[in-house]
């Protein structure tokens, strides 16, 4: 994960429970080394244990926030442990999966239930550190303007940021307008903004933006889209472009690449413009 990361995390005000689940106690000793570095940023309960049936139970009787799985390990492992959240307490649990080799099967139950990266050992505290870092700032809220001429759109855009990993504080606008004027209102950290919408289009209404702030994230979404189109985009200062209808995963993409986070061994990986993944195909 990250060896760098541009935006430093605020503190979290509440506590924060995280478990260490590994039969080797070198492992178990720089996982908490790693994560008790960082107890500046929250308030930290750090449960440790070394095998996968007591990592079960402990999954069960609380709720963890953030889980380091040895994939092989005595009991259940890894890899059964973050298929079996989603009827758990637990269930909203950043997941990082641990060992010195990850095979094809456990890669895939993993990516199928949601967790979120893996670290293969050995590895240092301070790559431990770095991950509790990027769980920080995944776990912080994000004020962000919705802006659509379509209620409906906006609705279904509501859901897709309602479930991603990301937090967003949504606020909405029907046009170019009340966009601006929510924009001074609330100042967000982004705006998510449709392309055709009556009187003044995204794009322009992403340049005005632009000249603005260079600071704020512009994403672009658009059911139907062309490669001049997104060029535009790109050259106006945009940060990205979503094809309408877009999920979850397309969201937590572009929020790890504006916040300068690497992306996740089982997150998804996509280019900002589709226009610049074409260009590294053809140069491959």
């Amino acid at each position: 994960m990250p060896s760098q990361l541009q935006n430093k995390p605020r503190v979290l005000h509440r506590l924060l429970r995280v478990l260490i689940a590994d039969d080797s106690s070198i492992a178990r000793t720089t996982v908490k080394k790693g994560v008790s570095s960082q107890r500046d940023q929250a308030y930290l309960e750090t449960i440790v244990c070394s095998d996968g049936d007591e990592a079960f139970e402990i999954l069960h009787s609380k709720p963890i926030d953030l889980a380091f799985f040895d994939i092989n390990m005595p009991g259940m492992n890894g890899h059964e442990l973050v298929a079996s959240l989603r009827d758990t307490p637990s269930k909203n649990c950043m997941t990082i999966a641990m060992s010195s080799h990850l095979d094809d099967t456990a890669e895939q139950v993993l990516r199928k239930y949601g967790a979120y990266h893996f670290i293969q050992k050995p590895f240092s505290y301070r790559d431990v550190a770095d991950i509790f870092n990027t769980f920080i700032i995944i776990t912080r809220t994000y004020p962000i303007l919705l802006v659509d001429d379509s209620n409906t759109m906006r609705r279904l855009a509501r859901r897709v940021l309602e479930k991603c990993r990301f937090s967003f504080d949504i606020h909405e606008a029907y046009d170019a307008e009340s966009a601006v004027k929510t924009l001074l209102e609330v100042r967000p950290e982004l705006v998510l903004t449709d392309f055709q919408m009556p009187n003044i289009d995204g794009i322009e209404l992403a340049g005005a933006i632009r000249r603005a702030s260079e600071d704020i994230g512009i994403y672009m979404m658009s059911t139907n889209y062309t490669s001049h189109l997104e060029r535009s985009a790109a050259f106006i200062g945009i940060n990205g472009f979503l094809k309408k209808p877009f999920v979850p995963d397309d969201v937590d993409t572009i929020m790890h690449r504006y916040l300068g986070l690497d992306d996740p061994a089982f997150g998804k990986n996509r280019a900002m413009f589709s226009f610049l993944e074409r260009n590294q195909k053809g140069a491959a």
